[in-house]
């Protein structure tokens, strides 16, 4: 058993306790991992008991990043088409052990070389590293297009729907969770217009038929808003980025069960303050073109009370240079409150995912992914800058000094 004390919990990431009778919660924990019991403050110590005294520290349900790339080293890209597997792998796990120290227990990659995360996921099974849980997509599902060679180590170019279908089943024969199509053009690809629609609806219904045979589904790559309607029409699970949304698309979304909007600020961010000059002129020209027009668009959708989903799209210099970047980032590249951004960090990305029933909130029953904040982020979103004071993910607790 494993105990943790005086917990600072938020009502709206806790199901199953009464905020009136204590400010304060004990979290029992059992051995495999699961929580037992949440009950007020004033637990004594065992001998047989493992305590972690958070002292009044905000105890929160461990972290998503549902746009993730365990790949991206930095914002120079030019590397990555010389990278082996070999060194793909073990860079790829650094990122990945650095997300957990951050306190973020599941993450969505959303493209990478090779079958590396597929490969990081059979060990992470088999207890042989400790890693956030991944749902991986493999590699890239795209139409032919302008800037492909940017990422072509990430890339499965596929045109006509029968291309996409034997695309779409290679990625799962790798043994990937999911599919990763891209819809429009993108920021970083060079000399790619990311407003532009680059697929055609029979392809993506396509990625979208063979995603379901395997009981799983796609998250399409989508700035502008006639890509974005189109995904939703077609039932795509996830929009990543959604730079452009217009009114008609955040109409859609309010009205589908089905998609959901995946914004990433911290990519936002780390182009227009990209301290080593790492970005090419063509992505940051672009970054600075269209970033009002980004944030408007995000906040209407915000404002428009979508549930969305929380992603970063960022490298892992940026990560590791930043604590908590896409946090902030949410309210300095957006408008978002401090309870929404947790929220999304959390309890709607678990939604989203389709993992609510074991993560997302602290509940009896839920695993014990665990993160300790020193503050109250739901008021200040800026002590998410720290490193968190303990991390607790499948029996390792990570205590950052």
């Amino acid at each position: 058993m494993i105990l943790f004390k005086n917990c600072r919990l938020i009502p709206e990431l806790t199901e199953g306790f009464n905020f009136e009778a204590r400010s304060l919660a004990d979290i029992w924990v059992s051995d495999n991992w699961v929580i037992e019991s949440i009950e007020p403050a004033g637990a004594t110590n065992a001998a047989d008991v493992q305590v972690v005294d958070a002292e009044g520290g905000t105890l929160l349900p461990g972290f998503f990043d549902l746009h993730a790339h365990l790949c991206l080293t930095d914002l120079d890209f030019k590397e990555l088409r010389n990278r082996n597997c070999e060194d793909s792998c073990f860079e790829m796990y650094d990122f990945a052990r650095e997300y957990l120290k951050q306190g973020y227990t599941t993450v969505r990659d959303a493209g990478g070389p090779f079958t590396v995360t597929a490969a990081l996921k059979r060990a992470a099974k088999g207890g042989m590293i400790n890693i956030p849980e991944i749902i991986s997509s493999g590699q890239i599902v795209t139409p032919t297009e302008v800037g492909n060679e940017t990422f072509d180590s990430l890339y499965i170019v596929a045109d006509s729907p029968y291309e996409v279908r034997k695309a779409c089943r290679k990625q799962f024969e790798a043994g990937n969770d999911v599919i990763k199509y891209m819809v429009t053009g993108a920021y970083l690809n060079e000399a790619g217009n990311p407003g532009d629609l680059i697929t055609t609806e029979d392809e993506l219904r396509e990625a979208v038929r063979i995603a379901e045979m395997k009981n799983s589904y796609v998250m399409g790559h989508a700035h502008g808003a006639e890509g974005i309607k189109l995904a939703i029409r077609c039932g795509l699970r996830t929009v990543e980025h959604g730079s452009f949304i217009d009114d008609e698309a955040i109409a859609m979304l309010k009205d589908s069960d089905k998609t959901w909007l995946v914004p990433t600020a911290a990519i936002g961010l780390a182009c227009i303050d990209d301290e080593d000059g790492a970005l090419s002129a063509d992505a940051l020209e672009k970054s600075r073109k269209y970033e009002k027009m980004e944030k408007d668009a995000l906040n209407n959708a915000y404002r428009a009370g979508l549930k969305l989903g929380f992603g970063s799209d960022i490298d892992r210099k940026n990560f590791c240079a930043h604590p908590g970047m896409e946090f902030y980032a949410r309210t300095d590249w957006y408008d978002f409150a401090p309870l929404d951004i947790l929220l999304q960090a959390t309890k709607y990305s678990a939604e989203i995912a389709g993992l609510d029933c074991r993560k997302g909130t602290i509940a009896v029953g839920k695993q014990a992914e665990l993160v300790i904040i020193d503050g109250k982020p739901d008021e200040d979103i800026y002590v998410m800058k720290k490193m968190p004071k303990f991390v607790f993910y499948r029996g390792e607790l990570i205590e950052n000094a």
